[in-house]
């Protein structure tokens, strides 16, 4: 049992009630609610039965708050019926666009899903461009390779499916990319700067931020181009480089110096930069590193991690491709590895899963199309081992897998 304090009232109650069921239990206070049900875990989502508490700044949603010792909680303060008045007025009010749809809340950049659809249905795609650019300044490339968490949660798919969210994005930034694209207001420049370290996507939108608050952003790339991952990562029958390249352009040019060839550790040190002027230095070195499948001989020649093959195809020193080809994974880069085989010449392509279609993580439509093109899926199979002939890959042993329990992706085993 814990001791705490309810409107002046010293009580007594266990810690596994909240402070709506103590209030209830003991007659203290008959506290609003609209979201809550005794036979419900609570969600706390009206904010109506709200309560303050002593020392704290923020009032507390009373029906999923659970007492504890010394607590000194009102029920019925100023604050707390000012806090319940506001709730009440806007769930009373004629609203428009102040509740985020569940594709909002599922955007991993909290871009405004329904307020730019909603100029796109305008015809004003300008002013769509705009808004998405408030969180991500990229949605040309965003509209051609984004996971689409959005579509996911669309409340559509519980009819005829997701509306297209992500088409829609590219579709109104293509627009704007016809003629001069949309800019933004900049604040004057305060002379402050402040080095990158990193020319993909963290780098740019963290430079894009930076010039509209007036400071003066420098990006150091290791190599040759921008766009990280981007363009070293993605093939280019998903992501056109003259697309990339126009929507990076479109950030350096409002005021982003750029020093391509320029690797940290090798050509320049933290230090450096510091001692150079710079206030502040950010750090996106991104993560170009494939993921090992940690089997016997994976690094015998002919067998090359997905990451550094696309990066080497984008660069021209790939190796050639013939004959049958053996892709890992199910993943994104999986998917890209095997296509851009298929359009290198490869005369098969088979793909191995250790799970089966329904748990891949790769984009639908991606493994649709990777189907459509004649790329065989062998499902339920994890290499164990290479098999060399000297220092080559000759073959691949692999294990036969079945499903087991889900794990913390939710996917089973």
């Amino acid at each position: 049992m814990v001791n705490l304090t309810i409107n002046g009232k010293k009580i007594t109650a266990s810690p596994d009630r909240t402070i709506l069921q103590v209030c209830r239990d003991q007659k203290i206070d008959n506290i609003p609610t609209l979201c809550y049900d005794e036979k419900l875990p609570p969600f706390g989502s009206c904010f109506l039965c709200v309560v303050e508490m002593q020392g704290q700044g923020r009032l507390f949603p009373a029906c999923s708050t659970k007492v504890n010792e010394g607590m000194v909680i009102f029920t019925r303060s100023e604050k707390v019926v000012r806090a319940r008045k506001t709730c009440l007025e806007l769930l009373l009010s004629d609203h428009y666009a102040d509740c985020f749809g569940p594709c909002r809340l599922n955007c991993p950049a909290d871009v405004d899903i329904q307020g730019y659809m909603s100029l796109i249905n305008l015809g004003k795609f300008k002013e769509a461009v705009a808004l998405i650019k408030e969180k991500n300044p990229l949605p040309s490339v965003c509209g051609r390779v984004c996971t689409r968490k959005c579509e996911v949660n669309c409340r559509r798919t519980m009819l005829e499916g997701a509306v297209g969210i992500d088409f829609l994005k590219r579709y109104a930034a293509d627009q704007d990319m016809i003629g001069e694209m949309w800019q933004p207001t900049t604040k004057p420049d305060n002379g402050v700067p402040v080095a990158i370290i990193g020319g993909g996507p963290a780098g740019l939108t963290a430079a894009y931020y930076l010039v509209l608050e007036g400071y003066r952003p420098t990006i150091y790339e290791a190599l040759p181009e921008m766009g990280g991952m981007l363009r070293y990562g993605i093939p280019e029958y998903r992501l056109p480089k003259a697309v990339l390249d126009k929507e990076i352009n479109w950030i350096t040019d409002l005021g982003v110096e750029i020093h391509t060839n320029t690797a940290l550790g090798k050509d320049f040190s933290i230090d450096d930069l510091f001692k150079r002027g710079f206030k502040s230095v950010f750090i996106g070195l991104g993560a170009q590193v494939g993921k090992p499948m940690q089997v016997e001989n994976e690094e015998a020649v002919g067998v090359l991690s997905g990451v550094e093959f696309l990066k080497q195809v984008q660069m021209k020193t790939n190796p050639e491709i013939k004959g049958r080809v053996v892709v890992v994974g199910g993943g994104n880069t999986a998917i890209d590895a095997a296509r851009t085989s298929l359009r290198l010449g490869a005369d098969e392509v088979i793909l191995l899963y250790r799970r089966t279609r329904k748990e891949m993580p790769a984009n639908a439509v991606e493994i649709e199309a990777a189907e459509h093109e004649g790329i065989k899926m062998e499902f339920l199979a994890a290499p164990t081992r290479v098999n060399v002939n000297g220092d080559r890959m000759e073959s691949i042993e692999s294990l036969r897998m079945e499903l087991g329990e889900p794990d913390s992706s939710g996917r089973r085993r």
